[in-house]
């Protein structure tokens, strides 16, 4: 008698472990800014965070400071559209 399980599809089960990782990495990341943002607001420099994951100060601040909001810009006399 024929068994009537489906055949497992090993590119489907790989695929499937590949979208898991990377779910739980995206996870892991937001995790670990929001440790960041809560270590400086408790007073924690940066070279201690660096500390943490083998980084200088500058490193830490490269890897996890957000960038700031870019200035709003006016256009000079020379940029304007008068036509």
């Amino acid at each position: 008698m024929a068994s009537t399980e489906p055949t497992p599809d090993p590119r489907a089960d790989a695929l499937q472990a590949l979208d898991t990782a990377r779910r739980r990495r995206e996870k892991a990341e937001r995790e670990e800014e929001a440790a960041v943002v809560r270590a400086r607001e408790a007073g924690a420099s940066w070279a201690r965070i660096g500390a943490v994951y083998g980084l200088t100060k500058q490193g830490a601040q490269q890897r996890f400071k957000r960038p700031a909001e870019p200035a709003p810009t006016t256009p000079s006399a020379g940029d304007r559209d008068d036509s």
